[in-house]
């Protein structure tokens, strides 16, 4: 017989050859999807080839199948969660996926307007430029994703949104914006960022996310201690190396309760037998060491197992066994295998210390003088990124600042919807430049709207209003203005849109808003007039246009959506 917890997890971990996840969608709610959706992507990361494959179809499927209820914040977990897999898998030949892919996210991002997902679209964008591009191009994005994650306090711009479901999520957005600054080598603001995404996970996050936080803790440590190894900063490189070992063992506890197989993460996990090791290298750490090999699931975690059992072996005098622990990856790394420059850069320098050992050669002063002059370069630039990514940061949040103040300005304050200021704006805008036409203008009146406030009161009235705000903005296309014209009255401008394309998205959120449950639209509906804006046509007129088409709609019985006349051109 299937056990409750067993008939809720993803058949792959069941040992199935394919997930049903998709096809469980229906039945399952959106935290459910995306639980089920969180233990196939850390599934992948262990699996073997075919077991990351199936992995990735599931997730894909998942992704089709809530694209189908459309724009929505499952489908932005998805797409989120679809993209870490590819970036982390460093394969180039997923990189016009991973372009089509960002680009749907940063566009659903933008739509919604919460600062959480425009954070991570950012982080996104710099993971995408510093794997398949060169990372001084992603200081940028790196920088505004530290200026947005770390000053958010509470939950995004939807007021209905869940605190505790928002908190869960904050640290998934954090630990991206982690692995970005590690790659790039600001090690300090990968470590301030990793200290929060630890406080808020262990307040709300699972035994199995405090594990992934606290496991890229200690990645974070290593290769921020053979950074500055590198740098002849010993002293300091050590108190990392202890750090590492000190969280090691708190992730080796969470280990065995998260993955529920019985054995100690010394048996399982490189990463955590790579900090031990490497906290005082010593032959008691090699039969572990041996037995990790086939477990490093990602490059990194093998360049960090394999300098490990180097040292290891060095201190039993076997500096050839040493120098062929480290040559299969230094074969990948030639290969381009691997986008952190600090773990290639300490692998390369741990390569060329155990074959100088190897060999009982004397080293060259010449060459000794050279590298330390390159080290004392690099460590100059390393300087250089990390002011460079502060001042950005500075630069992004200050912009912001400004950004919110003017936004302000624009904002219908009940709904969150843009207000007469900006649709007077945006209209201007799309009537004078030639790629927005031809451009539909729409007027949305509520059905029903009066009752509800004299039934019940104007604060019931105000959430209806919200409630049919945001159904409007999340089922119309980003590129669409949804701005509230005053009143009950809403007004769509669609740029680039034909006048029957638009009578059919409109016609869609109408049926939206028709189908809200009671509870949230007290049963209201909506009548909807659309004209087509013609060349050189006055938005006064358009607008005018549409009015008188919705009017039609209001005494055909309402919940409809009409076609207006040709709005007149303008003098004549």
């Amino acid at each position: 017989m299937t056990s409750t917890r067993t008939a809720a997890e993803c058949a792959l971990l069941r040992g199935a050859p394919e997930c049903r996840c998709a096809q469980d969608a229906p039945h399952l709610t959106e935290e459910q999807i995306v639980t089920r959706a969180l233990t196939k992507m850390r599934f992948e990361q262990r699996a073997d080839r075919a077991g990351k494959a199936a992995a990735r179809r599931g997730l894909d499927a998942m992704l089709a199948q809530a694209r189908g209820r459309g724009p929505s914040t499952l489908v932005s977990e998805l797409l989120r969660m679809s993209l870490m897999i590819r970036l982390l898998g460093e394969d180039e030949s997923d990189a016009d996926d991973v372009e089509a892919l960002l680009q749907e996210f940063i566009e659903l991002a933008e739509l919604d307007a919460d600062p959480r997902r425009l954070g991570e679209a950012a982080t996104l964008r710099a993971l995408r430029t510093a794997v398949f591009g060169h990372a001084e191009n992603a200081l940028s994005d790196a920088a505004s994703a530290f200026a947005i994650l770390t000053d958010l306090t509470a939950p995004g711009s939807d007021p209905g949104e869940d605190p505790d479901r928002w908190s869960r999520h904050l640290p998934h957005s954090l630990n991206g914006l982690v692995l970005v600054l590690i790659k790039l080598g600001s090690h300090e603001l990968a470590d301030e960022v990793s200290q929060r995404a630890v406080a808020v996970s262990e307040q709300t996050g699972s035994i199995m996310d405090r594990l992934v936080h606290q496991l890229n803790r200690v990645r974070l440590q290593l290769s921020w201690a053979l950074r500055l190894e590198r740098g002849g900063r010993d002293g300091a490189a050590a108190t990392r190396f202890l750090a590492a070992a000190q969280t090691a063992h708190t992730a080796a506890g969470l280990w065995v309760t998260a993955m529920r197989t019985g054995r100690p993460a010394t048996e399982e996990c490189s990463v955590i037998g790579a900090a031990y090791a490497l906290r005082r290298p010593g032959p008691e750490h090699l039969d572990m060491l041996v037995r990790l090999h086939p477990l490093a699931h990602f490059t990194e975690d093998r360049v960090l197992l394999a300098i490990a059992t180097a040292r290891c072996l060095l201190t039993v005098n076997r500096p050839r066994d040493a120098a062929c622990a480290l040559a299969p990856l230094q074969a990948e790394l030639r290969g381009g295998a691997i986008s952190e420059t600090v773990l290639t850069l300490a692998l390369h320098r741990e390569v060329a210390r155990v074959e100088h050992i190897a060999r009982g050669g004397t080293p060259s002063e010449a060459l000794e003088l050279y590298a330390a002059a390159l080290e004392s370069e690099l460590w100059a630039l390393r300087e250089a990124r990390h002011t460079a990514l502060r001042s950005h940061s500075e630069h992004h949040r200050l912009a912001r600042e400004h950004g919110a103040v003017a936004a302000q300005a624009l904002q219908d304050p009940l709904t969150g919807l843009p207000n007469r200021r900006a649709l007077d704006m945006r209209l201007a805008e799309v009537s004078s430049t030639p790629a927005g036409h031809p451009y539909a203008v729409a007027l949305i009146d509520l059905d029903g709207f009066k009752d509800v406030n004299d039934a019940h009161s104007h604060a019931v009235g105000d959430a209806v209003l919200r409630e049919i705000a945001c159904c409007l903005r999340t089922t119309l296309r980003a590129q669409d203005l949804v701005a509230r014209y005053g009143g009950d009255e809403f007004v769509v401008v669609m740029p680039s849109t034909p006048l029957p394309v638009a009578r059919a998205a409109l016609q869609r959120a109408a049926d939206a808003v028709a189908a809200l449950p009671p509870e949230l639209a007290a049963g209201v509906t909506t009548s909807i007039g659309v004209v087509r804006a013609p060349v050189d046509g006055e938005p006064a007129a358009a607008l005018a246009a549409a009015d008188a088409a919705m009017y039609r709609a209001k005494h055909a019985g309402g919940n409809a959506v009409v076609s207006g006349a040709a709005v007149p051109i303008a003098g004549l």
